[in-house]
C-alpha cells in the first residue's frame, strides 16, 4: 500500500503539472488572500505565475475589516500584486481615512493596469485625494455607491465632480457618480463665496463615455449634461427642481426645448428618478425626441401632489407621454410612489392607473397596492405601483397585505420578484404593521418576501412588534445579519439586553452589526447599558447607538461649566474603553449625542482626543470625532 508521503509527492507532481490555464480556473474559485498565502511563495513557477502573469480582482471589504487586517490587506495583498491589479473595490462603510492606506499600498508604481475601480461610501475628502492620484489616469470605470448620510448628498455646485472626473479620467467609458444638489446647502454659502450653480462648462474628455449615472439634480442641469455627453448610450438621472424654479414669476409652467435627437443618436437605455411633477414633465419634455430609439425605458417616481394639481400625473398621463411612445419591442420598468392630497374619497389617481393600458398587459406584470395615509393626513391617498422584478433593495411590510393588487395572476417567485432586495422595513406607528402575517411561514404573503436575499431588518418603533415576532422574522431571515431599531421606549432593547424569549440568543448567534436608537439611553444610563451589551452581545462586530438628553429641554447641563464638560468627557472615555476591551471582535463603534434643544453637547472632541490618548485603548484605532458624534475604527 502506498505511504501517505508517497501519496503526497504525488498530488504535489499531479498539481503542479495542471496548465495555467486549469491553475487560473481553480484561482478564479479563491480569494486573493487565500491564493497569495496558499501558492505565492510555493515554488518559483507558482511565484512567476501569479506576480508576473495573472491579473487581479482585488475586493477589500472595509465594512467588516478590523483596522488592522484593512492595513495588513494593504501591504501583504495589495502592495504586493498592485501593477498587476485590473479591478478594484474597496467598501469604506466604517473606515477612517481608509483610502490613505489604499494609495500608500498603490502610490509607488507609475505604471499600472488598474481599469476599475468601485468605492462604497468614500467620503468627500479622501474621494478629492483619489482624483490627485496617478492610478486612476487609465480608469475606465468608475462606480461610486454612498449611503444616505453621506455628506455627497449635499453638494452645492451641480455637476463639480463629474466635472473633476473627466478631466482626471480621460478614457472614463462608465462612471456612476450618484452625488445629488442641495439648493438649501448653496443657499446656505457664505455671501463672499461667489460659487456657481452649475460647472458643466468645464466637463470635456467624454468621447468614450457611454454609460453614466447621476444622482439628483435640476432640470437646467440635465438641459446642459446633455449637450456635454453626445456619445452617451446608457444615462440614468435623477431631477428635481427647487421650488424657485417650479414657480419662476417669468412663466411658472415654461418647459425647456426638446433635445435634438441628432446630440443623442447612440442613447437606447435610459432611466430617469423624478421627486416633483413638474420635474417630470421638464424631462418627458426635454427627453421626448429620443423615445422612439429606446430599448429599454425605466421611470421612477415618489411624489407628494393633488388630484386638483394643473401637472398632476395619472396612468394615461405614463401611458401617453412615456409607454406609447417606445418602440413595440422596448421595454420598461415602473416604480411609483404617490401621496394625493385630495384624493381619499374618489381615488381618481389610482384608478387612473388601474384603468391604463399597459396594466391590463401580461408583461411587465404590474403591482400595485394602496398604503396607509396616518403620517400624511386622512384626505391623502397613497399607494405604489410597480413593474416586475422590482430592483429597489428596501422592502417595506406595508407592501405585503392581503389587498395586493396583481395584473397577472400567476406564481409569483420572491427572489425573481425583488432580485436586488438586501433590507426590511417594519414600521408600525399606525398600529396596522403588516409584520404579523409574515412571521407565520406558512401565509401567502410571507411567501411573497425573498428571506434568503436579506441582510438587514429595520424596525421603526417598537410599540407594534413582541420580541418574540422579531426572533420568528430573524429565524426566517438566516442571512440578515444587521439589525437596526429606532424606538421612543426600551422595549425591544430591554427585551435583546435582558433574554426575553430567547431573542438574545438569536440577536448573538446572527447580528453582526447592532443599531439602537433609544430615547431612554442617556449619559446618567449609558454605563449599565453598554455593560449589558457587553454581556448578552459579545460576537458584535459593528455598533452603534445614541445617547439622548431628557426630555426636561434644559439641554446638556455638563455643558455649562468646565469641570461638567471634563467629568462627561471622561464618563464617555470610561465607557468606550469599556466596550472596546469586553467586545474583542468590535471593528467599529458610533454613538450620537442627540439633545432636543440643539444647542448643546456633552462630547467636547478635544478633550475626548486628550483623554483617550491617556487612557491608552489596548487595540490600534481611528478617530473621528465631532460634537454630536464619536466614530471609532479598531
Amino acid at each position: 500500500m502506498e505511504s501517505m508521503e508517497e501519496m503526497s509527492k504525488t498530488m504535489v507532481t499531479t498539481f503542479e503539472c495542471l496548465s495555467v490555464d486549469v491553475l487560473f480556473e481553480i484561482c478564479a474559485y479563491l480569494s486573493c488572500a487565500d491564493i497569495l498565502q496558499s501558492f505565492a511563495s510555493l515554488n518559483r513557477r507558482f511565484s512567476t505565475m501569479l506576480m508576473q502573469e495573472y491579473l487581479w480582482r482585488i475586493r477589500i471589504d472595509g465594512d467588516s475589516m478590523s483596522i488592522s487586517m484593512f492595513n495588513d490587506f494593504c501591504e501583504n495583498i495589495l502592495q504586493v500584486v498592485k501593477y498587476r491589479v485590473i479591478s478594484l473595490r474597496i467598501s469604506f462603510n466604517n473606515t477612517i481615512g481608509g483610502w490613505s492606506l489604499v494609495s500608500s499600498a498603490l502610490k509607488h508604481y507609475r505604471t499600472m493596469l488598474l481599469q476599475r475601480l468601485h468605492l462604497i461610501d468614500i467620503q468627500p475628502y479622501e474621494f478629492d485625494k483619489l482624483l490627485c492620484n496617478h492610478s486612476i489616469k487609465q480608469l475606465h470605470t468608475l462606480i461610486v455607491d454612498i449611503t444616505e448620510s453621506n455628506p455627497f448628498n449635499h453638494q452645492f455646485v451641480e455637476g463639480a465632480y463629474l466635472a473633476k472626473v473627466c478631466s482626471s479620467m480621460p478614457v472614463l467609458n462608465i462612471c456612476r457618480l450618484p452625488f445629488s444638489f442641495s439648493p438649501i446647502s448653496h443657499k446656505n454659502l457664505p455671501i463672499s463665496e461667489s460659487t456657481p450653480l452649475m460647472s458643466l462648462p468645464s466637463i470635456f474628455n467624454t468621447t468614450y463615455l457611454h454609460t453614466l449615472t447621476t444622482g439628483v439634480n435640476t432640470s437646467r442641469f440635465l438641459q446642459q449634461l446633455l449637450l456635454c455627453i453626445p456619445c452617451i448610450r446608457n444615462l440614468s438621472i435623477g431631477v428635481a427642481d427647487p421650488e424657485e424654479i417650479e414657480n419662476d414669476n417669468c412663466d411658472r409652467f415654461s418647459m425647456p426645448v426638446t433635445v435634438d435627437p441628432r446630440l443623442l443618436c447612440n442613447l437606447v437605455r435610459l432611466k430617469v428618478n423624478c421627486l416633483t411633477s413638474m420635474s417630470f414633465h421638464r424631462t418627458i419634455v426635454l427627453l421626448s425626441s429620443v423615445f422612439g430609439q429606446l430599448i429599454h425605458f425605466s421611470l421612477k417616481l415618489k411624489l407628494y401632489t393633488s388630484a386638483c394639481e394643473r401637472f398632476a400625473i395619472s396612468g394615461d398621463i405614463i401611458q401617453q407621454k412615456c409607454i406609447d411612445r417606445l418602440k413595440p419591442v422596448a421595454s420598461y420598468a415602473l416604480d411609483l410612489s404617490f401621496c394625493v392630497e385630495n384624493d381619499f374619497e374618489e381615488k381618481r389617481i389610482f384608478n387612473s392607473f388601474v384603468k391604463a393600458a399597459f396594466f391590463s398587459r401580461r408583461r411587465p406584470k404590474i403591482i400595485i397596492q394602496e398604503r396607509n395615509n396616518w403620517n400624511i393626513g386622512l384626505d391623502y391617498h397613497c399607494f405604489a405601483l410597480f413593474t416586475t422584478p422590482y430592483h429597489g433593495t428596501k422592502l417595506q411590510t406595508e407592501f405585503f397585505s392581503e389587498d395586493l393588487q396583481v395584473s397577472s395572476l400567476t406564481q409569483l417567485n420572491p427572489i425573481d420578484l425583488f432580485p436586488k432586495a438586501n433590507e426590511l422595513f417594519i414600521e408600525g406607528f399606525n398600529g396596522e404593521s403588516s409584520h404579523h402575517r409574515l412571521c407565520n411561514p406558512n401565509c401567502s404573503i410571507s411567501s411573497l418576501v425573498p428571506w434568503s436575499l436579506l441582510t438587514t431588518i429595520f424596525i421603526d418603533g417598537s410599540d407594534f412588534i413582541s420580541a418574540f415576532e422579531l426572533e420568528a422574522i430573524l429565524r426566517m431571515s438566516c442571512n440578515v445579519d444587521k439589525l437596526r431599531i429606532s424606538e421612543d421606549n426600551d422595549i425591544l432593547c430591554s427585551a435583546i439586553l435582558h433574554d426575553t424569549d430567547n431573542l438574545a440568543t438569536r440577536v448573538n448567534q446572527q447580528i453582526k452589526s447592532l443599531d439602537m436608537d433609544g430615547y431612554t439611553v442617556t449619559l446618567s444610563n449609558v454605563r449599565y447599558f453598554c455593560k449589558l451589551i457587553s454581556i448578552r452581545l459579545p460576537n458584535l462586530k459593528k455598533l452603534t447607538f445614541s445617547i439622548h438628553d431628557s426630555y426636561d429641554g434644559f439641554g446638556w447641563h455638563s455643558a455649562s461649566t468646565r469641570d461638567g464638560q471634563i467629568k462627561s468627557t471622561k464618563s464617555i472615555v470610561n465607557f468606550i474603553r469599556c466596550l472596546t476591551d469586553d467586545l474583542q471582535q468590535l471593528v467599529s463603534l458610533r454613538i450620537f449625542f442627540f439633545d432636543w434643544t440643539f444647542t448643546k453637547t456633552p462630547c467636547f472632541s478635544y478633550l475626548i482626543r486628550r483623554q483617550l490618548h491617556e487612557s491608552t485603548i489596548k487595540r490600534p484605532y481611528r478617530l473621528r470625532c465631532a460634537s454630536g458624534e464619536i466614530q471609532l475604527w479598531l
